[in-house]
């Protein structure tokens, strides 16, 4: 898991919604990519070890039989009607003993099997949030080690439940909640753009239409004032000049 591995990069600044959006959907990719890893590399152990049929330190899949000739066997455990020979998953729920093998107290919730962690995830947390579950527990343990335990809050579940197993749990890499906080000003400000512009369609009212027609006929009446003047004065230059030239008499020599 590679936390500020992303960066969001931009062409213009991104409108609000859109950014958030987006955001929203890196958030929910970040978060399928990082359960499926997770699950894909858990499956990949549970996988092997069962596969490979390796023998558990608390010889909960098999146990160890010396024979006479003291060549060491081995057999496997059975739980119940369950084998652990054609399966991985048999459990059943842990008791505490006394020195005599009787049984004291079973934990509720709590599973032990054929290997811990396929126990552990059968198992789910309802024993630590009832007080007197805790208190039983603590009263066995209190003369090897002391333990001050407190009862977890059932008012802050949210997705999962008391009863939710513990493989429900890590399905969802044991979150409650994910908060997804988009600040919009810190990608903006990161911007820093020199200029801002927008366009937008609107309709023109009468009024502003009136403006700007008198404003065109008042541009156009001060435009010809200028420039009619000049012209009616050019073209009587060359009317002149072109009298003037008419009336000329040239000189003639005479031999």
């Amino acid at each position: 898991m590679q936390f500020y591995s992303s960066q969001y990069v931009s062409a213009s600044v991104t409108p609000l919604q859109v950014f958030q959006s987006q955001t929203q959907a890196f958030v929910s990719q970040f978060k399928s990519s990082i359960t499926h890893d997770f699950l894909l590399s858990l499956s990949t152990i549970r996988t092997t070890t069962q596969s490979n049929n390796l023998l558990a330190a608390q010889f909960t899949n098999y146990y160890l039989y010396t024979q006479s000739n003291n060549y060491v066997t081995s057999y496997y455990q059975a739980y119940g009607n369950c084998s652990c020979a054609s399966s991985a998953t048999c459990a059943y729920e842990s008791s505490i003993y006394d020195p005599s093998d009787n049984v004291l107290f079973t934990v509720p919730g709590i599973y032990a099997g054929c290997y811990i962690i396929e126990a552990l995830l059968q198992s789910n947390l309802q024993c630590f949030y009832n007080v007197t579950c805790i208190n039983k527990i603590q009263s066995y343990f209190t003369y090897y080690l002391s333990m001050n335990l407190t009862t977890l809050d059932a008012s802050l579940l949210f997705r999962f439940g008391m009863n939710s197993t513990i493989q429900e749990l890590v399905d969802e890499l044991m979150v409650e909640e994910w908060n997804n906080a988009t600040i919009y000003d810190g990608y903006y400000n990161e911007c820093q753009p020199s200029k801002c512009s927008y366009s937008y369609q609107g309709k023109n009212d009468v009024i502003y239409i009136i403006t700007t027609v008198i404003g065109l006929v008042g541009g156009l009446i001060t435009v010809l004032k200028l420039i009619v003047p000049r012209v009616v004065r050019l073209i009587a230059f060359c009317i002149r000049r072109c009298r003037v030239k008419r009336n000329a008499v040239s000189p003639a020599i005479l031999s």
